[in-house]
């Protein structure tokens, strides 16, 4: 520990019966360092330093680097490059790998703290990156120089607020930290880019954050859903996956834009999962949510980019875009939209977004290559009711034994699809049960299968 933090000998009191109380105050005074950031603990030691002199006991990551390449880092190079949330995660499983391969000396990643190592869970594997150290390989493990190879994390308490990824050399050997860094860099965004083919839910805390979840397993044949919307759809999946590269090739950009368009309830969801299912696998699919959305909507589509084909599925997406008549709209998030929208055109990226309410959006957000398709889901017909109820009959219950069409012609003109598993449910619930078409036709007539907000004021 710091010599400032020690009894000076021969203070007055300094005898035997002191010498326990002494190294307890040591103890204490430790203890409360070691719970300061970085930048407290340094500034303390340095205050320490000028009142009574001395040296910490423990090894700065500069003083790491000035030891192994014998320079002090303002006479060192340094080639830098900044790490997404995914990508600190993937460059330091390849920094694993560099590390588990040569078996370098390890030192502080940032200010004084230890090596750090993170834990990510990714299906049923457990993975274990680097998350903040520096790593020296010695003349002739990574190439012909030494080199100290850096990985560090995002920290609050630092100005450079972000993943870094640094590869540390002597001025002439800053070719040999570039081939480093890139060659990390492939590794990050090749084989150890776990995320990749993945379903992924995209949240924001300090960054985008990203889990892994089960993908969908609903399929075309669960919905009842017009084929000229299908035909729709399937032509802008053809776009960023069997026609790719001819579209490109004409110097026509694969990437699109699909806009589902109607009211609560009629199965826009339900339609963008049926994608993300067909798509999971040889696609990444990341479903955005209103946090990610609405701040960080340009790192989610530079995340989708490296990812390679990928569905980026916006829910409710006039929460983030109103237009700008409005009044209400953020014009900076829409702008941002715009932006991310028009970029790498040649990317295999198709948008599925969602809107109760095409005309609450700019004009400029739905124009086309930014959405090539606007589809509107309406309220089923009769006959498509009646395909819907038989959809959510259990499999114990023969059609023969319910009349959906019966029922199908009690049910108000704006039924839905969630309306109709509602009315299925209540009717399950009400009966011990047993569905028949009395009971299905007795919960349609009630109206109770949607919720009603109360009339009136409460005194």
């Amino acid at each position: 520990m710091p010599a400032w933090a020690r009894q000076p000998q021969g203070a007055p009191g300094a005898g035997a019966a002191t010498t326990n109380t002494q190294r307890d105050d040591t103890v204490s005074v430790a203890e409360i360092l070691a719970a300061e950031p970085p930048p407290v603990r340094r500034a303390l030691e340095v205050l320490g330093q000028l009142l009574v002199g001395g040296l910490p006991e423990h090894e700065t990551a500069r003083a790491f680097l000035r030891r192994h390449l014998e320079a002090d880092v303002a006479h060192l190079v340094c080639e830098t490059r900044r790490l997404s949330p995914v990508g600190h995660i993937t460059a330091g499983l390849a920094v694993a790998d560099l590390i588990d391969a040569h078996q370098p000396e390890l030192g502080p990643g940032s200010g004084d703290n230890p090596p750090e190592w993170g834990a990510v869970d990714i299906g049923d594997k457990h993975y274990t990156p680097p998350t903040n150290l520096s790593a020296f390989f010695s003349a002739g493990a990574l190439g012909p120089a030494p080199i100290v190879l850096q990985i560090t994390d995002s920290d609050i308490w630092r100005t450079d607020d972000g993943a870094w990824l640094r590869a540390y050399t002597r001025p002439g050997d800053r070719a040999h930290g570039r081939a480093v860094i890139e060659q990390v860099l492939a590794a990050a965004n090749g084989d150890k880019n776990l995320y990749r083919g993945k379903f992924l839910k995209v949240s924001a805390s300090r960054g985008l954050t990203f889990e892994v979840a089960p993908g969908p397993t609903v399929a075309r044949r669960d919905l009842v859903l017009r084929e000229d919307i299908w035909a729709e759809i399937d032509l802008n999946i053809a776009s960023v996956a069997t026609a790719r590269s001819r579209m490109n090739t004409l110097k026509l950009g694969c990437r699109r834009g699909i806009l589902l368009a109607g009211p609560p309830g009629v199965g826009k969801s339900a339609v963008s999962r049926v994608v993300a299912a067909e798509l999971l696998g040889d696609f990444t699919v990341m479903l955005v949510d209103s946090r990610a959305g609405s701040g960080l909507l340009s790192d989610v589509y530079a995340e989708a980019v490296k990812f390679g084909p990928t569905v980026v599925m916006l829910e409710d997406i006039d929460l983030l875009i109103d237009s700008r008549r409005s009044g209400r709209g953020d014009r900076g998030r829409l702008a941002e939209f715009l932006a991310v929208m028009d970029t790498d055109p040649d990317a295999p990226i198709l948008t599925i977004a969602s809107t109760n309410d095409v005309s609450t959006l700019d004009a400029a957000a739905v124009r086309a290559a930014r959405f090539d398709s606007i589809l509107e889901i309406g309220y089923p017909d009769k006959a498509a009711v009646a395909q819907i109820l038989a959809t959510y009959l259990p499999a114990d219950v023969a059609a023969a034994d319910v009349d959906v069409v019966a029922v199908a012609a009690e049910a108000p003109r704006d039924i839905t699809g969630a309306d109709l598993r509602e009315v299925v449910r209540r009717t399950v619930l009400a009966n011990s049960g047993e569905i028949t078409t009395a009971g299905l036709l007795e919960t349609v007539r009630s109206g109770r299968f949607r919720p009603a907000m109360p009339c009136g004021n409460y005194l």
